[in-house]
């Protein structure tokens, strides 16, 4: 019962759009070009806007970022028709960060 209750609150606490973002069938990363137009914002919301784009699912490895305050650094505007590895390549190119894809997506390391 309590598993079915936990569950059931998914959607209540973190909204819709968290609930679906969690759905497998969301995630269909590829290496297609995909027209991408991503400001300059703190990393978090741009790795939000990346995996709406690009429906690849990104984590931040934080072992191998350490002690960087990654709610401080701003990543570079991207636009374009990019492979999604490119794009967070681009959009990583002036901060302490790197890309590295895993199976299904990509983790940011330090």
């Amino acid at each position: 019962m309590r598993p079915f209750l936990l569950l059931s609150l998914v959607p209540i606490l973190f909204g819709t759009q968290a609930a679906s973002a969690q759905d497998a069938s969301f995630y269909h990363c590829d290496n297609r070009p995909v027209r991408v137009a991503i400001g300059s914002m703190p990393l978090k919301d741009a790795l939000a806007a990346f995996t709406k784009a690009t429906h690849c699912p990104v984590s931040l490895d934080t072992r191998k970022v350490g002690d960087m305050p990654a709610g401080d650094v701003t990543t570079t505007v991207t636009k374009g028709r990019f492979p999604p590895a490119r794009t967070l390549r681009l959009m990583l190119r002036n901060t302490p960060f790197k890309s590295r894809p895993i199976k299904g997506g990509f983790s940011i390391t330090q």
